[in-house]
């Protein structure tokens, strides 16, 4: 079974826990919905994500649950979106992002990015 440090992207996900800590209330009111990262390594190996920013001060966890909007990403790509260096509506166009459930959630996933991404590690 794959471990959140067997991909990229979890340097991401440290971060969107870095933002809820610090503003999780005011980010649960602007984004008020859980999604769910489906992200694929080099390895083949798939790892979850569950993003709650739908109650309290938010949460990340490394696992499976039903979300409200389901992101499905290669580990390096999602990596990029998460750091700007990767476009989304290209991502999109592209057929490196996929997404399924709620849209206007998927348009609210800059609210989750930090102001200072950390430097993707590609």
């Amino acid at each position: 079974m794959a471990n959140e440090k067997d991909f990229k992207a979890n340097v991401a996900f440290d971060e969107i826990r870095k933002v809820l800590k610090q503003e999780g209330a005011s980010v649960v009111k602007k984004i008020k919905g859980t999604y769910l990262f489906k992200v694929k390594n080099k390895n083949g190996q798939q790892g979850f994500w569950f993003v709650n920013v739908k109650d309290g001060d938010g949460s990340v966890e490394f696992c499976e649950k039903k979300a409200d909007c389901t992101i499905t990403m290669g580990d390096d790509d999602l990596l990029g979106l998460m750091t700007g260096t990767l476009n989304a509506q290209k991502a999109f166009m592209q057929g490196k992002l996929k997404i399924t459930g709620n849209m206007g959630l998927a348009m609210k996933l800059k609210d989750l990015q930090p102001a200072n991404p950390p430097k993707a590690r590609l």
